[in-house]
């Protein structure tokens, strides 16, 4: 995979490398999608980077970022990215990760206690 229409990449806690391209933040952002997350790219960022993560039990390739945060619009209290894990091969035929945003959205989680 080369990097063309990549906007960015980070490391999550867990040393992984994720990134977003521009077509999934196109998609994202669309008004029928998550149009509210498009002043929150930074806060996407930083739960790629410092959120907890649950792989997902019907896709073990698939897992749900999520991290609070105080100032969210609304009643929402979570943003929650979903990363696709997978593999490439580089030019020099090397597998390499190939982990990317899939999607990303606001909810409301109750906290326990």
């Amino acid at each position: 995979m080369t990097n063309s229409g990549k906007r960015w990449t980070v490391q999550d806690r867990y040393g992984n490398s994720i990134y977003l391209t521009q077509e999934r933040w196109l998609h994202i952002i669309a008004e029928t999608n998550h149009p509210e997350m498009e002043s929150y790219e930074e806060y996407l960022k930083t739960t790629l980077r410092k959120g907890r993560r649950r792989q997902e039990p019907l896709n073990p390739r698939k897992y749900r970022y999520y991290l609070a945060f105080d100032d969210l619009p609304d009643d929402v209290n979570h943003v929650v990215a979903i990363v696709l894990f997978g593999f490439d091969v580089d030019e020099s035929g090397q597998t390499i990760s190939n982990n990317f945003v899939a999607t990303a959205f606001f909810k409301h989680v109750w906290l326990k206690g």
